[in-house]
């Protein structure tokens, strides 16, 4: 029987990709919810090794209900690593019985595999692996996305891993996808500032959801088209440009960001941010410390003295990540199930950048560390939070709470 054939797009890099093994120096065996599919942990069980039985007892819970995929999960040891990880960081599993019997799960990360168009599937990588990082930022060029057919194989484990879609809605796919591609677009165009592009897909979101609401959507690709040639004419630039500024505003608004940022559980992040503010940081109850107008205003400045050059000087790189951001994510459909504002989409790409100056801004703080590696670290964090924290939702309670145009407000976050 003739195997099917699929259509794949996928950025240039992405079969670059080799995990390092013992080699990384953030590896990904901790801190993460690592599941087994029914195949590999019935395989675990059939092996012949007492003392590989005796981990397999301690560190593998089945999962009642969960489906074959997510068939049991590793439980973690009290330091949150792997049991099966060995002390030079390499995986025992992997030495014992070869690559081939990995869970779905640890061979597939960081890749990701998604599918929003019948016969296409997109294949990228995740920023929060520090070698999947250093692909996406470090290329000699803009991000290319290249198409190719082929058989799929039953035997890959990316094959055969289902897509991963995250968002249902009503809005036929055909009108969703135009809208995704244009804000593709929008990132990729050359010679206008990212801060600039970042501001445009929230306008292009909010002229798509006037034409949700009014039953338009098949004007999508005509707006989105428009709307692109002024960006590149510089037109949607000198709108922004005529916005009211008020510093205590700016302050005001990098509040979220900050609170993501500290309240996010990442022992490094944490570490970083808190050695730079932490004196300036006010507590009510001794434990959930505030961000007020001094230690805000020190991330203000820590990001504009310290983050801007570098990001200016690294434009491509973040740029490149934003793509594939993009690109990899059901952006921007992420949040449309919990009926969550299609333009405040663009907010959270907004605050994406404000992490993102303010993580270097204190990383810059450590001495004799490469530039280049600096950006990754920020780059690997950023993701790690964005996976593991629901910016939509609180992103949306904030804006709720204090009337705030979606517009205005990603502004003050990128200015």
């Amino acid at each position: 029987m003739a195997l099917k054939e699929i259509e794949i797009v996928q950025p240039a890099y992405f079969e670059r990709f080799a995990c390092l093994g013992p080699a990384c120096t953030d590896n990904c065996c901790h801190d993460w919810v690592i599941t087994i599919d029914k195949q590999h942990y019935l395989q675990y069980k059939a092996v012949q090794d007492p003392e590989f039985q005796r981990l397999c007892a301690k560190a593998i819970r089945r999962n009642k209900g969960e489906g074959d995929e997510k068939f049991a999960q590793m439980v973690l040891r009290p330091d949150e690593r792997c049991v099966f990880q060995d002390e030079d960081g390499g995986c025992s599993i992997f030495r014992r019985l070869g690559p081939d019997a990995l869970s779905h799960t640890c061979t597939s990360y960081p890749r990701i595999k998604n599918q929003f168009v019948p016969g296409v599937w997109e294949f990228s990588l995740s920023p929060s692996c520090e070698e999947a990082a250093r692909l996406i930022l470090l290329g000699e060029n803009p991000m290319e996305l290249h198409r190719q057919r082929r058989a799929a194989d039953p035997l890959n484990p990316l094959d055969s891993m289902p897509e991963n879609l995250n968002f249902r809605s009503n809005v036929p796919i055909e009108h969703l996808i135009p809208l995704r591609e244009g804000c593709l677009s929008m990132l990729r165009i050359p010679g206008l500032p990212l801060r600039e592009r970042i501001l445009a897909v929230g306008l292009m979101l909010r002229r798509a959801a006037h034409l949700f609401d009014g039953q338009r959507t098949g004007q999508i690709p005509a707006m989105a088209a428009e709307l692109l040639r002024q960006a590149e004419t510089g037109v949607v630039g000198k709108v922004f440009e005529q916005m009211q500024y008020s510093p205590e505003t700016h302050l005001w608004a990098l509040t979220l960001p900050a609170q993501h940022l500290i309240h996010s559980g990442r022992g490094p992040i944490f570490r970083d941010l808190w050695a730079a503010v932490g004196h300036l940081c006010t507590s009510e109850d001794g434990r959930k410390y505030e961000f007020g107008a001094p230690a805000l205003g020190r991330l203000l400045e820590l990001a504009q003295s310290k983050a801007d050059p570098l990001l200016s000087r690294f434009s491509q790189a973040v740029e490149r990540y934003f793509i594939n951001h993009v690109f990899s994510t059901p952006f921007p459909f992420t949040y449309i199930s919990d009926h969550f504002p299609l333009e405040y989409h663009g907010v959270l790409l907004a605050e994406q950048y404000a992490m993102l100056r303010i993580l270097l801004g204190v990383l810059a703080e450590r001495e004799n560390e490469p530039e280049e590696q600096r950006l990754v670290r920020a780059v690997v964090g950023l993701s790690r939070i964005t996976q593991h924290t629901n910016l939509g939702s609180t992103a949306h309670h904030f804006a709720q709470e204090h009337n705030l145009d979606s517009l205005a407000y990603s502004a003050y976050l990128l200015r």
